[in-house]
């Protein structure tokens, strides 16, 4: 195994560690949340998750991103850019404490102001230290803080909401308490205290270097928000929260693929600055790319065929009908992945900008879609509009990267495929048996993927072995 590989895969693996297992173990908290929590509770909850995503861009211009790819670049002063992240998000944070006081005062989030901004607080600083972390390749650590956070949230969430029946409260709490324990533990695991700066030691150099880099990046992370979450607010203006709250829970069954995107994602992006525009590096982006697209496929079609049994198992009471949307959800987040595969090519590049203007393509598309399929259709058209909205983002980024890093990849074989799970997902929507019969057609197809993939892990077991 080549060296560029081993590290990818050995940087895969430590985030599949904190990442997977632990989103594995939240996963299967879904059915405490859908016994415990009303249809509108959890519509709330998520409306204000979804916010805190919304305003994230915003306050912190995502100077966490910039700390990241800022500390892959050996040469830089980690000491600089960590202490310029924290006072950023410091000021950020601020900021919304004080257009907080006008949003909370009406609409169906009153009442929780404090819990959002102790929320907003512990997910932005979470944010940063894990991106340092990344960064900085501590992905050891990145690791032990993920498995730390899901330990916390399900501990909380067994006390707050079994023990103590606190409900939507508990549910915010849990969330809460799982982000500051984990940031104390980045703080201190990463030695964090020894990094930092006060205002007057920065260099302004740092700071116009990594703005220039970070800001790009807001409009584009707050298009992936309209892609994402604007359908949830959609949803409450035309079909009111108990809708949105089933419609909400069956984004949980497609988070294992969001979950594997960004395991994946997470690894590339110590992988893809490394001698970015050789020969070399084209012919490892196009492999990679290569696999990612069979992987995704497998994945999906695996997750729809055992949608109806997953559902039953996590959506309790009103919530099982959720599974309607999922398909629709499932064929979303393969270019939603994609998409991110794609989008490192620009960063890699250090051309954030075209980043932001092939994600508003799909966002813009996404909106209107929105308005206009949800009050006919409710959940099936906000999910067809998310659907359609990471599609058109994939298209116009798959055209920009091959401009910058031309991808050597069998395009026909992959759409050929995607279409052909498509029509699996359009059949098991409408609840018939020969979506079974097409999964397996699919799964035939990829067969001698699926063959390699064994044959490899089977020859590294016996040499480890001997």
């Amino acid at each position: 195994m080549k060296r560029e590989e081993k590290k990818l895969v050995k940087n895969t693996l430590l985030l599949m560690l904190g990442n997977f297992s632990s989103k594995l173990l939240v996963f299967l908290m879904v059915p405490l949340y859908t016994s415990v929590l009303t249809t509108a509770e959890y519509a709330t909850s998520d409306l204000l998750t979804t916010t805190i995503n919304l305003l994230y861009p915003f306050a912190t211009l995502m100077i966490s991103t910039a700390v990241m790819r800022f500390c892959l670049d050996k040469c830089k002063d980690s000491r600089q850019l960590l202490s310029i992240g924290i006072w950023i998000e410091f000021i950020g944070i601020a900021f919304v404490a004080l257009g907080s006081m006008l949003f909370f005062n009406s609409g169906n989030l009153q009442g929780y102001r404090y819990y959002f901004l102790i929320g907003f607080a512990g997910y932005s600083l979470y944010t940063l230290l894990m991106e340092y972390a990344k960064g900085s390749e501590k992905v050891g650590m990145y690791s032990i803080a993920g498995v730390c956070n899901t330990v916390a949230l399900i501990s909380c969430n067994i006390v707050f909401l079994l023990k103590l029946g606190l409900g939507i409260k508990g549910y915010l709490m849990a969330m809460i308490a799982a982000y500051w324990i984990t940031i104390v533990v980045l703080f201190i695991g990463c030695r964090a205290w020894k990094d930092l700066l006060w205002p007057n030691q920065i260099e302004r150099g740092y700071v116009k270097e990594m703005l220039q880099y970070s800001i790009p990046l807001m409009p584009n992370s707050i298009s992936w928000w309209v892609s994402n979450s604007s359908d949830r607010y959609i949803m409450n203006i035309f079909r009111g929260l108990s809708e949105l709250g089933i419609y909400s829970v069956s984004y949980k069954i497609p988070s294992i693929m969001a979950t594997i995107s960004g395991i994946m994602v997470s690894a590339w992006e110590m992988s893809a600055v490394d001698d970015f525009g050789s020969e070399k590096s084209r012919r490892f982006f196009s492999q990679i790319y290569d696999m990612w697209v069979h992987t995704y496929l497998i994945v999906c079609t695996g997750l729809v065929l055992g949608v109806k049994i997953l559902a039953l198992i996590l959506f309790q009471k009103d919530f099982f009908s959720a599974w309607r949307f999922v398909p629709i959800l499932l064929y979303a987040s393969i270019f939603s992945g994609l998409s991110s595969f794609l989008g490192t090519v620009f960063t890699a590049a250090k051309k954030t900008k075209a980043v932001f203007v092939t994600t508003m393509v799909g966002a813009g598309i996404n909106i209107v879609l929105n308005f206009a399929l949800i009050p006919l259709w409710g959940g099936y058209g906000a999910a067809i509009a998310t659907a359609v909205g990471y599609l058109a983002t994939f298209f116009s980024r798959l055209k920009g990267a091959n401009s910058i890093m031309h991808l050597d990849v069998d395009y026909k074989k992959h759409f050929f495929r995607l279409g052909v799970l498509l029509l699996m997902v359009v059949v098991s929507c409408a609840d018939s048996w020969i979506n079974y019969a097409i999964g397996f057609l699919v799964l035939l197809m990829e067969r001698d993927f699926i063959a390699d993939v064994i044959k490899k892990v089977m020859r590294r077991f016996y040499k480890k072995r001997n």
